[in-house]
């Protein structure tokens, strides 16, 4: 794997259950780049951290999945998270 992958990875198994939930919610109405488009949100519940993290990299490519994972954890008041996904080369 990647190692920005690696970091996505990371990042998601440190929530708890009810901040990966919150992190979900987040994931399927954020506004996007140009020509992305979202996950659609039946296809987020059933997801675990590695699942998501897949999920992520195949929707996103590996770079903008880790920019997008860092600012919804932003959103969601996880600096150190955030920080520590974003410092990955």
């Amino acid at each position: 794997m990647g190692k920005k992958r690696d970091a996505i990875l990371e990042a998601l198994e440190n929530l708890t259950t009810d901040e990966l939930k919150k992190f979900k919610l987040k994931l399927g109405s954020v506004r996007l780049r140009e020509g992305c488009r979202n996950i659609p949100r039946g296809a987020l519940g059933p997801l675990d951290a590695v699942d998501l993290t897949d999920k992520l990299v195949v929707f996103y490519c590996e770079d903008y999945a880790a920019e997008l994972t860092a600012d919804i954890l932003l959103d969601m008041g996880m600096q150190e998270e955030a920080t520590r996904l974003q410092g990955v080369a």
